[in-house]
C-alpha cells in the first residue's frame, strides 16, 4: 500500500506542535480512510446489519440515487447500502468527494475553500467535515478507554 506522509496534510505550525507518534497516527488514519473508500466495491458482511443473521446470503438489490450498491438479506428480506457502518454511510456524496474532504480537512483549509474544491454547498461541507471528525473521535474512544484502566 502506498502510504501518505502526514506532513503533506498538516499545516507547518500544527506539525511543529505534534510529536512523531501523533504525526504517524494521523498518517495511518488518513491512509485507512482512503483505503476504506477504495475498497467499497468489495464488501463482506459477517452479520446482517438489519436482522443479525450470521453469514447472511446477500444479493444485489439495485443502486441508490448516489450510485451506491444496495444489498438484500435473504433471511429478513431487508435492503441496505453496502457502506453500512462506514464514514460514507447515509451520504449522497461519492467517495472521491469524501477523499478530497479528508485531505482538505487535514490541510486545515476553511469550509468555504473545501466546499469550492469538492463542489458542494458550504452547509454540506460543514456536515461532512463534522461527520468525519466525529468518526475519528469514535474510532479513538476505545484507545482512551484503555488508558483510564
Amino acid at each position: 500500500m502506498n502510504t501518505i506522509n502526514s506532513s503533506n496534510f498538516l499545516l507547518p505550525n500544527i506539525a511543529d506542535k505534534l510529536c512523531s507518534y501523533q504525526k504517524e497516527r494521523v498518517s495511518l488514519m488518513i491512509n485507512d480512510f482512503i483505503e476504506i473508500n477504495k475498497q467499497m466495491d468489495s464488501y463482506h458482511f459477517e452479520y446482517c446489519p438489519k436482522c443479525g443473521a450470521y453469514h447472511p446470503v446477500l444479493v444485489k438489490a439495485g443502486k441508490t440515487k448516489a450510485g451506491k450498491q444496495m444489498l438484500k438479506c435473504n433471511a429478513c428480506n431487508k435492503r441496505f447500502v453496502c457502506d453500512h457502518g462506514q464514514l460514507t454511510f447515509y451520504s449522497h456524496q461519492i467517495q472521491a468527494k469524501w477523499n478530497d474532504l479528508i485531505i482538505q480537512t487535514q490541510n486545515g483549509n476553511s469550509i468555504l475553500k473545501t466546499a469550492a474544491k469538492i463542489n458542494v454547498n458550504e452547509s454540506t461541507a460543514f456536515r461532512m467535515r463534522h461527520k468525519y471528525l466525529h468518526f475519528i473521535e469514535v474510532m479513538e474512544y476505545p484507545i482512551h478507554a484503555y488508558e483510564r484502566d
